[in-house]
């Protein structure tokens, strides 16, 4: 018999969202947001078996589909701003799904690409307990602006979404971070990282893997399931007793 089930919901805005549920809750929640790409994954299924991995350990999770830059490129600051602002209204929606599931108490966040750089946007304004940021860069305009046509004089669109830059975000932090880099990374170079990386607070720690941004190795998993074990007080040895393969703290 599974661990979880899955729900298949949409939110206000009609977005779709998977709400895995565990049989036996722990208190326990983390929000996954997916990365950007072509690939198969690059949707709310990037994260699903872990939830289900976690879900085996109590753990309450959502995922939902993100839409922007996924379904409507950027193309100027007034409508990019708007865009990135109905993403932020809807990660609140699945952390307010989170909260009204059955004793959660405690919530993780774990973001990958664009999913890491919206999710930070919750930092300082949403209860978090533990945050994983995956291969993300420190703003907005470090992706749009190489990669699409943007209306807008650069400088100008630089400077209006630099409220909302992950650089700026990340400085609310106000939970325990773990930084996740691929040094084979074509798109975000180790000094970006660090850039990143330095304007968090503590407590907070990065780690720097042999792969590419898609980020996808067990071992990577294995890490961010160790810290969200520490930091959501989980124990992994419940998985590992189903699955040898599983991680251990």
């Amino acid at each position: 018999m599974s661990d979880a089930y899955v729900d298949d919901i949409r939110l206000g805005d009609g977005s779709e969202l998977y709400l895995v549920h565990p049989k036996q809750p722990n208190g326990a929640a983390v929000l996954f947001l997916h990365w950007f790409d072509e690939a198969p994954n690059a949707n709310r299924a990037q994260f699903l078996d872990e939830a289900k991995t976690l879900a085996a350990v109590g753990v309450t999770s959502a995922l939902p589909q993100l839409a922007f830059p996924w379904h409507s490129a950027p193309t100027d600051a007034e409508d990019d701003l708007r865009r990135i602002e109905a993403e932020v209204g809807k990660l609140r929606e699945a952390c307010a799904l989170l909260d009204e599931s059955e004793g959660v108490e405690r919530i993780g966040l774990v973001g990958h690409d664009f999913g890491a750089m919206h999710g930070m946007q919750l930092f300082g304004n949403v209860a978090l307990n533990c945050a994983v940021v995956i291969a993300a860069v420190p703003r907005w305009s470090d992706w749009f602006l190489p990669f699409w046509r943007i209306a807008s004089d650069r400088y100008d669109y630089m400077r209006q979404l630099s409220h909302f830059d992950p650089i700026t975000a990340v400085g609310r932090a106000d939970m325990p971070l773990l930084f996740q880099f691929g040094n084979a990374d074509f798109y975000i170079a180790p000094m970006t990282a660090q850039e990143l990386y330095a304007a968090a607070p503590e407590p907070k720690q990065m780690v720097s893997y042999e792969s590419g941004h898609a980020m996808e190795s067990e071992d990577i998993r294995d890490e961010r399931l160790r810290f969200l074990a520490e930091h959501l007080s989980l124990d992994l040895t419940r998985t590992q007793r189903k699955n040898p393969r599983a991680p251990t703290l």
